[in-house]
């Protein structure tokens, strides 16, 4: 079931519970589904004229594009958009900053599934406090489009290793146990979004339709969480020493969006 949340952000104690008890949350219309087609035709065109893909790109059928609103003015607006900022803030209860943004997005009737990894493990943050990820539907997107699907509590696991999100078996293997955990399959219209925890299990479907599945995923870290040290794409540039605070610059705090 989604939530509404309006502009003056207030959240209900139930969404509040939900997102602890659960590790995600639907919201319903985090933007118009006009703000959303065109988002989706600037992202489409992004990724036609640039051949790399930004940061990162998985092969042929699944692109990723990193730090896409540093690249593209219109995508900046939404990634910095003070709605989602602050209803980030508030599922986490804590001031929090942006990490990065990414585009991700699936080929026509291609794509293949993505297993069900956590994206924490992956980040160069040490012991943040949380972390959570605004996963936006830049079009409908149901099952067979390839949304996403989530393991109801599984953000409070703290013992499994990286898990990449090619392996479709490995999650399976390391906890058989996980395969029959309550399983949240959250299908969105255009502009609804996903506020998942960062520790989640979380995995994406197949795209089998003939459209592209196009999500503008904005991912949120503890503001006053270091840098651990540890290589990561967004940060190797940086030349960036461990148990440095993230720079604002490069990481804005939410308190910010509003004033860029």
């Amino acid at each position: 079931m989604g939530h509404e949340i309006q502009m003056d952000m207030e959240i209900s104690q139930e969404v509040l519970d939900e997102y602890q008890r659960n590790g995600v949350v639907k919201v319903e219309q985090v933007i118009s589904p006009e703000e959303a087609a065109h988002y989706r035709e600037v992202t489409l065109e992004i990724l036609e004229t640039t051949p790399h893909g930004g940061s990162a790109r998985y092969g042929k059928i699944f692109h990723q594009y990193v730090d896409v609103w540093r690249d593209s003015e219109a995508l900046r607006e939404l990634t910095l958009h003070p709605k989602v900022g602050a209803v980030a803030e508030k599922l986490a209860g804590m001031p929090m900053r942006l990490w990065h943004d990414h585009t991700l997005a699936k080929e026509p009737s291609k794509a293949q599934p993505t297993a069900f990894h956590q994206d924490q493990m992956k980040w160069p943050f040490d012991k943040p406090r949380h972390t959570l990820s605004a996963w936006i539907a830049l079009q409908d997107t149901p099952v067979e489009r390839g949304c996403m699907s989530f393991l109801a509590g599984s953000h409070r696991l703290e013992d499994l290793p990286n898990l990449g999100t090619g392996d479709q078996d490995r999650w399976k293997a390391e906890r058989p146990d996980l395969e029959w955990w309550p399983r949240l399959t959250m299908p969105l219209r255009a502009g609804d979004c996903t506020f998942h925890h960062g520790m989640i299990m979380h995995a994406a479907g197949a795209n089998v339709t003939e459209e592209w599945r196009v999500a503008h995923v904005i991912i949120f870290a503890d503001r006053d969480a270091p840098y651990s040290g540890a290589n990561h794409v967004v940060t190797d540039p940086l030349n960036l020493t461990a148990g440095q605070q993230m720079p604002d610059d490069r990481f804005p705090p939410v308190s910010t969006f509003g004033d860029r």
